[in-house]
């Protein structure tokens, strides 16, 4: 039997003729054939059809590859179905025809032009073409040579994952992933219901960082989501739910700079006062004086850090070494509890995990079984998985199913994020310890220096009061 893949490709033309005409892999190119064009001149050749027709954008080439059960044919057999299959399927394009034989099982790589040389339209990968074109013919040709084919309940062909792609018109899985994103953003209500939505969507989450991360079905890795070129947080996935996908990049670009009115720092006393003086000093607040004190440019990059230390002080009104344990207790005594409420949540998730895997499969793979009930082939093992899970949820209210699924998702997404900020401050509370003493040894240092050049000016002055 014949397993055959469609995939576009928009790299370098050169690369891709190395890679599949290597002679490691092709017998000393004894098994690659060149049809309209040669090996070596071939990306200058495809180029300049690109060029002819005016279509030098977008997808660069196609790359069919075409793999034969292990010891079924041999190499030389593979090549000659792999050449007629390409006469046929690619009549009028430029391609390369290449079988390797490096593995245990023989496999063609077939790579073409994306524009046709002889008509100057570009091809485009369809469903449609895949079935009634690449599919049939390569069926058809392994009956000819006594092959097996592969048969309906043996394998799906074209998975659902790279259906969707084809139907999507996206050729990469970080496309697809930036469609479905922005399609749970503007359907989502929360949170929950988002994580929800792209599970249905067959992403596998993960939280091990501030960064959600989606890992799409049959992908060896996840992606973060990014808005405007940017990794979001939780707390900016929701701000994008709640605007409902309304801020354009132009919007975001000329935004104003939100107005912070002046705030006056009054009395101050002990860590509180430390700290906003040594902020004036470094003139992180207020206007720096000129005194003969010289800051090290290493404590005006610490700018963000002392300006959280100050935040966070004044916020809880800590003064004194004793106020700051007691807030580190009281942090570690919340964090705590929410992590053991985080594990009766997960608890309930995991016992409910059966039912609420199959609400997804049910969303993800409901395109798949209309096909498969359309007559399409290639779609059993994604209809048995959906008629599994209609199976699982068979007499449960699905809806009611959905809306405790979204609410336990966000009541984790939510006990997370309230860890995520306890941490933070207890990483403030560390650097507080810190830079209090640090903070301490340069002020006196600058009281010190500030002294010496009040007594030498108040002496310079008196010196020119007694000569006048």
């Amino acid at each position: 039997m014949a397993v055959t893949k469609i995939l576009a490709k928009s790299m370098r033309i050169d690369k891709l003729i190395r890679y599949v005409s290597n002679p490691d892999k092709t017998d000393e190119q004894t098994l690659v054939s060149a049809v309209n064009c040669e090996v070596k001149t071939a990306a200058k050749a495809w180029k300049a059809t690109k060029e002819m027709f005016g279509k030098t954008d977008g997808v660069q080439a196609y790359h069919i590859i075409q793999s034969f059960d292990i010891g079924e044919v041999a190499p030389q057999i593979a090549h000659e179905i792999g050449l007629k299959f390409c006469d046929e399927f690619l009549e009028g394009y430029e391609y390369i025809l290449a079988t390797h034989v490096d593995k245990h099982h023989i496999h063609n790589h077939a790579i073409f032009n994306s524009v046709c040389a002889r008509t100057g339209m570009k091809y485009t990968a369809t469903l449609s073409k895949y079935y009634k074109g690449i599919r049939r013919i390569s069926d058809r040709l392994c009956k000819e040579y006594g092959l097996s084919i592969i048969m309906e309940s043996e394998s799906k062909g074209l998975s659902y994952a790279e259906y969707k792609l084809r139907k999507a018109g996206v050729y990469t899985l970080r496309e697809m992933f930036d469609l479905d994103l922005e399609e749970c953003l503007g359907t989502a209500y929360d949170l929950g219901s988002f994580y929800a939505l792209m599970e249905a969507k067959g992403y596998e989450i993960a939280h091990t960082s501030k960064y959600p991360t989606f890992k799409p079905k049959e992908a060896s890795h996840g992606f973060r989501a990014k808005h405007n070129g940017k990794s979001v947080t939780e707390d900016e996935i929701l701000e994008l739910i709640m605007n409902g996908m309304l801020l354009e990049v132009e919007e975001v670009a000329v935004r104003p700079r939100e107005y912070v009115p002046y705030k006056a720092y009054g009395k101050q006393h002990g860590f509180r006062a430390l700290v906003v003086s040594w902020m004036y000093v470094l003139g992180i607040i207020g206007q720096r004086k000129q005194t003969s004190y010289k800051v090290d440019y290493t404590e005006l990059k610490r700018f963000e850090r002392y300006k959280r230390d100050e935040e966070f002080l004044q916020k809880y009104g800590i003064d004194t070494e004793g106020q700051l344990d007691q807030k580190e207790a009281a942090i570690n005594s919340e964090i705590e509890r929410l992590t053991k409420s985080r594990i009766i949540l997960n608890s309930k998730k995991k016992r409910k995990r059966r039912l609420y895997d199959a609400l997804a499969a049910l969303e993800y793979y409901s395109d798949a079984a209309k096909l498969y009930a359309e007559g399409e082939t290639g779609f059993e093992d994604d209809y048995k998985a959906y008629a599994e899970a209609e199976n699982v949820l068979s007499g449960i209210d699905r809806d009611a199913l959905a809306h405790e699924k979204a609410e336990l998702y966000d009541g984790i997404a939510e006990v997370n994020k309230q860890l995520r900020q306890l941490r933070l401050e207890l990483k403030i509370i560390s650097d507080v310890r810190e830079d209090i003493p640090h903070m301490e040894e340069c002020l006196q240092e600058h009281e010190e220096l500030s002294k010496e050049q009040e007594d030498h000016n108040h002496y310079y002055h008196y010196y020119e009061e007694e000569i006048n």
